[in-house]
């Protein structure tokens, strides 16, 4: 009988989500190899660490991810496979709920490069932001250092579609394109940008808002904020 697909993906594939998501929780993503600890993995489901190397390359073999060895350490990372598989999922509980997945980021507000305001006041991208956002941001960014255990959680955003800005040229300079997703801090509406080009490591995010956050939630540097970022 032929398979059923969606989004090019073999239902009987789906079975292998479970394992993608234990995954995500280690870091893995899209971007960047990430080391595995075997025996963490084989006791966080209950098996042996040879049964957990036989999963990876089980994963592997199927085009869910990717292996290399350094140094003698185990690391992987996703391929699009795993991406598609688990935009498939969160479509779908989306869909059965009703309403919005959110994923709740942690750190302190820190001092950024000053580029922001620059960038924010891009003709290029502000009309995109109006249009695909609904609201004209403050031309400047809010730079938040996450707490380590957040990180896995902002890595995670970056197999996910978002809302897509695209990049252009004035011609005598191209900007890259922007990746961000609707979010709220404190109750005021924001966005989280997932930038192409960035000086920045996984560990801070940059959020938009209509307001100046911190002037208006009276926010220094090292005052802790929560992110409510909508996927």
């Amino acid at each position: 009988m032929e398979s059923r697909t969606l989004l090019g993906l073999d239902y009987k594939s789906l079975r292998r989500v479970p394992y993608l998501i234990l995954l995500i929780r280690y870091g893995v993503n899209e971007s960047e190899f990430t080391p595995i600890n075997l025996s963490r993995m084989a006791s966080d489901i209950g098996t042996t660490p040879q049964n957990v190397f036989k999963i990876i390359n089980k994963l592997v073999s199927e085009g869910f991810i990717q292996k290399t060895t350094v140094n003698g350490q185990l690391m992987i990372k996703f391929t699009p496979k795993a991406s598609e598989a688990l935009h498939f999922v969160i479509d779908t509980i989306r869909g059965y709920l009703d309403e919005k997945l959110v994923v709740r980021l942690v750190g302190t507000v820190t001092s950024g490069l000053g580029e922001g305001s620059f960038y924010m006041s891009l003709e290029g991208y502000v009309k995109q932001f109006i249009e695909k956002l609904g609201f004209k941001p403050y031309p400047g960014t809010l730079n938040i250092k996450l707490r380590p255990e957040y990180i896995k959680y902002r890595l995670y955003l970056d197999v996910l579609p978002g809302i897509r800005i695209e990049g252009f040229s004035n011609g005598s300079r191209t900007y890259g394109s922007v990746k961000c997703f609707r979010a709220s801090i404190r109750g005021l509406p924001a966005a989280v940008l997932i930038i192409e080009r960035t000086h920045h490591g996984p560990d801070v995010v940059e959020v938009i808002s209509p307001y100046k956050l911190r002037d208006v939630l009276n926010l220094r540097d090292g005052d802790e904020v929560e992110v409510l970022v909508n996927i």
